[in-house]
């Protein structure tokens, strides 16, 4: 397990929108009573904005990927949007990433991305480096970014390699 929010809270975990680059795109990560992260907002196009997220970075105490893991593990309960998880290592600056689809049906889901699916990327473009290998990683992400205006919901319970 890499960060259970039912047992862990939201702990370091914060927004980061567009409006680090002059977007104007908004979102909240709260806590629900059953200890779940909410994550919710509204995506902008304007001022060539774009995208929502939240991260947590533990630059100093890196999360540990047991070596025979081959998968990260989202537990998520989602709004039949796409969203985008990204990991970062101790290694250069770029992020790897993988979007995923979300269903509606108000079921938890599990989200499972394959290590060898995870492309290396800088600030959205992808770069030439190998893909993810199952490094430890130091920022984990969760972005919303469909090039399109639009509101979003999503809970997520934890996030683990298995």
């Amino acid at each position: 397990m890499l960060y259970d929010f039912t047992k862990q809270g939201k702990g370091k975990w914060r927004i980061q929108n567009d409006v680090v680059m002059g977007g104007r795109s908004e979102s909240q990560l709260k806590m629900t009573d059953e200890n779940y992260a909410l994550f919710t907002g509204r995506v902008s196009l304007e001022n060539n904005g774009g995208f929502c997220s939240i991260h947590q970075t533990s630059e100093k105490e890196p999360f540990i990927i047991n070596k025979e893991s081959d998968a990260f593990i989202l537990n998520i309960k989602g709004d039949v949007k796409d969203y985008n998880f990204r990991i970062r290592t101790p290694k250069g600056r770029h992020s790897y990433a993988a979007t995923f689809s979300t269903n509606n049906n108000g079921d938890w889901e599990t989200i499972a991305i394959p290590f060898k699916s995870m492309q290396a990327t800088y600030r959205g473009e992808v770069v030439n480096v190998p893909n993810y290998n199952g490094e430890d990683i130091v920022e984990m992400q969760l972005l919303i970014g469909n090039k399109k205006e639009e509101k979003f919901e999503i809970l997520v319970k934890s996030i683990s390699a298995n």
